[in-house]
């Protein structure tokens, strides 16, 4: 018991101390920014696009497409419109990676949309090994808009870094 004991303070400190401030960065593959440019890019608040890939904690995240679809046949979208967003994700880490469509949020304006579950296929939802990618969908019951809001955040982060995405549909 007495090795327990000593053993929990000495497995607590190791755990805290691999905790950190969540890693984010624009994965560019022209050109690599500069150090510079990269401290002035993490202090302001930067929001993404569709197309642009986003690295989080080694996990790079594509939102490759943005386009309404219909609702389901038996599934109304109670506020008229169905937002789907096709995503990649691709481990690029040391270690196994989790990604889940719970870890996203989306937003018009002042209202936080909810998600829409009248598809068979699955949404967005990967424990991914190290070097996988997968792909998957996120969707969303809203209400037309001119533009969208999607924030990523991280579960297994140990801060409240939110990474964010404008999402326009034409």
């Amino acid at each position: 018991m007495k090795k327990l004991l000593l053993g929990l303070p000495i497995a607590a400190a190791l755990l805290l101390g691999a905790c950190g401030e969540t890693a984010v960065e624009k994965v560019d593959k022209e050109k690599t920014p500069a150090a510079s440019e990269k401290k002035k890019e993490e202090k302001k608040d930067v929001v993404y696009k569709v197309g642009d890939t986003v690295k989080v904690n080694g996990v790079e995240i594509t939102i490759t497409k943005a386009a309404f679809t219909a609702p389901a046949e038996y599934s109304e979208a109670k506020n008229g419109k169905v937002l789907t967003l096709d995503v990649k994700v691709k481990n690029s880490s040391d270690s196994q990676a989790f990604v889940d469509n719970t870890e996203f949020g989306l937003s018009y304006g002042d209202t936080q949309a909810e998600y829409y579950y009248g598809y068979n296929d699955l949404a967005i939802s990967q424990e991914l090994n190290k070097g996988k990618q997968a792909t998957g969908k996120l969707y969303f019951d809203v209400k037309p808009a001119k533009s969208y809001e999607l924030i990523y955040s991280p579960t297994f982060a140990f801060d409240s870094k939110e990474i964010k995405w404008k999402i326009s549909v034409k």
